[in-house]
């Protein structure tokens, strides 16, 4: 049968499928009701397509591996030539439509960009964060040697200290033996220190002593 018959073939399978259905619905083996109405297998396909494409149908279940088709019957008007002729000008339309390849292009190279973007962003923040933890590690390095360093310093300021109180300690042990605080009438002064010991022989000359030196 010639392709232009398809109406024909779909309003003759839609009037086979309506008698066989039960409460509007359609329940068993397409292929032989649609046999029955005199559709090959291939007929049967497109007819089925037609219908549903034109709203006469539902399928709600295909019959395959064994399973039974199912199919609602929405309307059971005839189908006309030009019901089937602005259907398939429909499916035309859709095969006609092509790719832009120029839009897709774009939208590739758009996400890429994007993509581009936020890596570049995370990896500035990565070596933000880098920067940041290296100029901390630096600064608690110089804070630790600067510790360390005034450590050093208290501790040669207390040697320094302590030689320094035991020289006081003596020079003025020494100038109370010079003076006699802590000696018998006559007896001789014993100094122990050498700078004492000068002193007290300057004061015993009588020679003045010029202090600015």
């Amino acid at each position: 049968m010639a392709r232009t018959n398809l109406h024909l073939l779909a309003t003759r399978l839609l009037n086979a499928l309506d008698q066989a259905a039960v409460d509007g619905q359609f329940e068993g083996k397409l292929r032989q009701v649609a046999t029955e109405a005199g559709l090959n297998s291939v007929r049967s396909a497109e007819a089925v397509k037609l219908l549903e494409g034109l709203g006469r149908i539902e399928v709600i279940q295909r019959g395959r591996r064994g399973r039974d088709t199912i199919i609602a019957m929405q309307s059971t008007e005839e189908v006309t030539l030009e019901d089937a002729q602005s259907s398939a000008q429909a499916k035309g339309g859709r095969k006609n439509v092509r790719i832009d390849y120029n839009d897709v292009g774009r939208a590739v190279v758009d996400r890429l960009i994007q993509l581009a973007r936020d890596d570049s962003l995370r990896a500035a923040q990565v070596d933000a964060f880098a920067t940041l933890g290296e100029q901390q590690s630096l600064r608690l390095e110089k804070l630790e040697v600067e510790i360390e360093e005034a450590r050093l310093r208290e501790t040669d300021l207390r040697i320094k200290l302590s030689a320094a109180e035991k020289a006081l300690a003596r020079a003025e042990e020494n100038l109370s033996r010079a003076f006699g605080f802590d000696r018998k009438a006559g007896e001789p002064v014993k100094v122990e220190d050498d700078d004492a010991q000068a002193v007290l022989e300057i004061l015993k000359s009588g020679r003045s002593v010029d202090l600015t030196t």
